[in-house]
């Protein structure tokens, strides 16, 4: 397993399509009073991190829920922040837009009850998949060489934090994609910081 830095990965705040239960992918939709609230916690938790990684460089996905995410948790630092397509969310395809019911109706052995979000999030047609997803993210890790604090989403959330900590698809199926918090990653430990 390769080793890397302590990487901070924040999943942008609830947005409206999060709240409709629609499929986002790389179409955007801005955040809810909550989801600004919760990037309001990331940035309180934020400031301990970056106390104790001062030196940190921060990437942030270029879609708007989580440059916006990151406008909010940030607005109390200087730390200047870059902006990487890697780290955008996994492509949908023709579901972009679209609701979950509407989805599970028309494409019932794609996404259903039996598959997890994620799971189901990588099946969308003539979506992006997860082979694609995954070389992006570990072209983008490839670049950490120092503490990183990376805004991103859910799905690739979760691929980028089962490449650094070793897992398999199957585990990574299974880890959890909580807005409002921070998954730290040392060691290939994952520790989730909340208020």
């Amino acid at each position: 397993m390769t080793s890397f830095p302590p990487v901070f990965i924040l999943r942008h705040g609830q947005t409206e399509w999060n709240l409709q239960r629609r499929c986002q992918g790389q179409l955007n939709s801005n955040l809810t009073p909550l989801g600004r609230s919760q990037a309001a916690d990331q940035g309180l938790l934020l400031h301990d991190v970056l106390l104790q990684h001062p030196n940190s460089q921060i990437v942030c996905s270029p879609q708007g829920r989580a440059r916006e995410t990151a406008q909010i948790a940030l607005a109390e630092f200087s730390h200047p922040v870059s902006y990487d397509p890697r780290i955008a969310e996994v492509g949908a395809g023709v579901w972009s837009g679209l609701p979950h019911v509407q989805i599970a109706t028309k494409w019932p052995a794609l996404f259903n009850d039996d598959l997890t979000i994620f799971e189901a999030s990588l099946n969308a047609v003539d979506g992006e998949g997860y082979d694609a997803l995954q070389t992006r993210c570990q072209s983008f890790l490839k670049t950490v060489s120092c503490p990183t604090v990376i805004f991103t989403h859910g799905i690739t959330s979760m691929v980028l934090r089962g490449l650094i900590c070793g897992l398999s698809f199957d585990e990574i199926a299974q880890l959890p994609f909580t807005q409002g918090c921070i998954f730290a990653l040392d060691e290939g430990k994952e520790t989730i910081l909340t208020l």
